[in-house]
């Protein structure tokens, strides 16, 4: 056993042995349930794909999910392949069974967050400056249209979703750690990745819009060219 999977490996032992609670145990259930199989937000991005206030903000959630699922299940895990934590460390008590896949990286904090960090990159407000040059009032007016052609939502509530759904990534995180099903650079990693993933998504469909012109689900720009 290398040095850093001993650290990692104790570390878990101590987060374990610190948190560990009766009355805990089926609260970190459910939270982690929230990034099972990336259902949770599997139906947050169909239900903005069905209104039309919400679609475009739906395609690059989408998006974001569906380029992290790729990037982690289908390509990081199998190749790294780490064994769960359990299966090295006897004293790592394992609250959910095997779940047949790899430990590194963490794939329900990783899916949990790339959706919401998309969401909350989509709707960043502008700050406008004030004259002395500090922070002045955030700007929603200026935030890209959440919807199709021009009909969008209030960016200021997603945003705010947007933030509430990397806080329960950050939950489901802790739930992994607490369930011992992985260590915490799975978590970390898997938080870091799902963030980088849904930030290459968001500036790639941010770039083709200003290459078109115009937002995607937009044809304004075509009908006055014509």
């Amino acid at each position: 056993m290398d040095s850093f999977t001993q650290f990692d490996g104790n570390l878990l032992i101590g987060i374990q042995d610190a948190l560990n609670a009766d009355w805990l145990t089926p609260l970190m259930k459910v939270i982690t349930y929230f990034g099972e199989g990336g259902v949770f937000w599997i139906c947050v991005c169909l239900l903005l794909l069905f209104f039309r206030k919400t679609r475009r903000l739906g395609i690059i959630c989408s998006l974001a999910l569906l380029f992290n699922f790729i990037c982690v299940n289908l390509v990081i895990k199998p190749v790294i392949d780490r064994e769960r934590p359990w299966v090295v460390f006897e004293a790592v008590h394992n609250f959910m069974g095997d779940p047949g896949d790899a430990s590194f990286p963490s794939g329900h904090t990783s899916n949990a967050v790339a959706p919401a960090w998309a969401m909350f990159k989509a709707t960043v407000p502008v700050r406008h400056r004030n004259e002395d040059g500090s922070g002045g009032a955030k700007d929603y007016d200026m935030v890209p249209c959440l919807g199709w052609k021009g009909v969008g939502a209030d960016p200021c509530l997603f945003h705010r979703l947007g933030i509430a759904g990397v806080i329960l990534a950050v939950l489901i995180g802790i739930s992994r750690l607490y369930l011992g099903m992985h260590y915490l650079s799975d978590v970390i990693c898997g938080f870091l990745i799902g963030i980088i993933c849904a930030t290459i998504v968001y500036l790639v469909f941010a770039a083709i819009e200003r290459r078109r012109g115009c937002l995607v689900g937009s044809f304004e720009f075509e009908k006055e060219e014509e």
